[in-house]
């Protein structure tokens, strides 16, 4: 499990109080997102699989399972899965396609071209290769339960529902039956017009600057020394949270569009600071497309509004409204790419903890871009860069900021037993990031001279363990500096975090 900070911006004041507030957005690993982005990954893992007669039909029905997101392939496999690079996957498929020309009926070609083909992406050349050996051969169950994981890649339900069913006809054997039970709720959770999808995560939070505040007693303003109050320093302190992050997806009558919404719910409360206590929601809702019609294939663009509403030391804090617009694609064999652009307008309302909070209404402008690497079955990188422009009521509350971030996570076999989930793996992460903020004007009651210039870098490890029943427990641990050349809004802290996530 993983989680990083985000900064929601608050009235900035020369009594100490920051200008940065930084609560929790977590996230899941890979094997628990619900994010059809992610669950490609899981689908694009084969193994390389001997001669069709040498087929045990247990291990092919546990490999075809594997493709949507059951575990079931050998470490040999995924060892030889690893070593192979996409050109050589493509040279071999071109010397089987020759054979399969001049010998159509050579089953065992024609099977090894059809899994290479599902490697690389090609599924309609895999599928058309199946199809034709079932002609030869009819009523082969290790190939009807390949068409139908296809077909389920594909999007076409109703023929994968066919296929599977077919096989579900047949004397198979009993760790062979249950998996096929396992597809067969996956499909009819997926051939669903409607469906809903979600995690919901509590857990508890120490921070050693809870408030990132100054960790000195007193700093230099206009060249003067001030002894901050006990309040406008750092603090210490431990909060409880919450979050919820739901999806819902219902399809549209053109194909492959999706009309989605998206719900966030966050809240969390803390022991001493209660000016922090915060409740968020937002949703985002709005249409998706495949773009696989124009040849983007593995591509989806999706169009959504944004409302959300925040409370913050229990008072009403603001209220946002705004747009946007992501991009979803697989761009390589391992390789993956998401982006999005937003516009948000927030009105910010006064209340006695935050008397001026309406200085920072305005608009602000993100652009975001992730690119994830698969570089082994076990190992996945990523890198982030996101860029923000906010045009605030007041010039030292609009800003520039630009950060950028590396994350690697590797998956390994953790202990089995007990409340430990036995068909999903542990993972380790690590993720170092910076960022730069530049203010568009001074803050006169700082530096009347001197805009405010902030540089921050932080670093985080974590690990996330499955458990039984779709649950997951994870703890993380962050240091952030930042350096600013308004000491107000010079700080470092750290902050460990102990959470359960559940899935469904």
């Amino acid at each position: 499990m993983s989680h990083r900070f985000i900064g929601g911006a608050l009235p900035k004041s020369p009594h100490g109080e920051n200008g940065l507030l930084v609560y929790n957005v977590i996230r899941i690993p890979i094997r628990f997102s619900a994010n059809p982005f992610f669950f490609e990954i899981d689908i694009m893992i084969f193994s390389t699989l001997p001669k069709l007669k040498t087929i045990a039909f247990s291990g092919l029905c546990a490999l075809s399972l594997m493709a949507i997101g059951y575990p079931g392939t050998a470490q040999a496999q995924q060892a030889t899965q690893d070593q192979q690079s996409f050109e050589e996957l493509e040279k071999r498929r071109a010397a089987l396609f020759q054979v399969t020309l001049n010998n159509p009926t050579n089953l065992d070609v024609a099977f090894e071209y059809a899994m290479l083909s599902a490697r690389v992406g090609d599924y309609e050349g895999a599928i058309s290769t199946l199809e034709r050996m079932l002609i030869y051969a009819p009523g082969l169950p290790r190939v009807q339960l390949e068409l139908a994981v296809l077909y389920y890649r594909l999007g076409a339900y109703d023929k994968a529902k066919e296929y599977l069913q077919l096989v579900s006809a047949q004397d198979l054997p009993h760790p062979v039956r249950v998996r096929v039970s396992q597809f067969e709720a996956s499909l009819e959770q997926a051939s669903r017009p409607f469906r809903f999808t979600g995690t919901v995560q509590a857990g508890l939070q120490t921070h050693t600057n809870a408030n990132l505040a100054p960790n000195q007693d007193s700093i230099l303003i206009g060249g003067l020394p001030f002894v901050l109050s006990p309040g406008a320093r750092a603090q210490s302190d431990t909060n409880a949270f919450a979050l919820a992050q739901l999806h819902f997806a219902h399809e549209l009558p053109s194909p492959g569009a999706l009309f989605e919404v998206e719900a966030t719910l966050y809240a969390t409360e803390y022991a001493d600071l209660n000016r922090l206590n915060m409740n968020l929601l937002e949703i985002a809702a709005g249409p998706s497309f495949s773009l696989g019609g124009i040849g983007w294939d593995k591509t989806r663009l999706g169009l959504y509004g944004i409302v959300g509403a925040a409370r913050l030391g229990g008072h009403s804090y603001s209220t946002t409204f705004g747009a946007g617009a992501r991009l979803r694609s697989q761009v390589g064999e391992r390789t993956f790419l998401e982006a999005l652009i937003e516009g948000r307008d927030v009105e910010y309302d006064n209340s006695t903890t935050y008397p001026t909070a309406t200085n920072g209404d305005g608009e602000t402008y993100r652009a975001k871009a992730k690119l994830t690497q698969l570089i082994n079955s076990r190992l996945s990188a990523s890198l982030t860069f996101e860029a923000r422009k906010t045009d605030a009521a007041t010039v030292f509350n609009s800003s520039s900021y630009y950060s950028l971030s590396a994350n690697t996570s590797y998956k390994f076999n953790g202990p089995t037993t007990g409340i430990f989930a036995d068909d999903a793996p542990w993972t380790l992460s690590l993720s170092v990031g910076g960022l730069k903020r530049d203010y568009d004007g001074p803050d006169p009651a700082i530096n009347p001279l001197a805009a405010e210039s902030d540089d921050a870098l932080w670093i985080e490890a974590g690990l996330s363990v499955p458990l039984e029943n779709k649950f997951s427990a994870y703890i993380t641990a962050q240091y952030l500096e930042q350096d600013s050349n308004y000491a107000t809004r010079d700080y470092h802290g750290a902050t460990l975090t102990f959470g359960v996530a559940k899935r469904f």
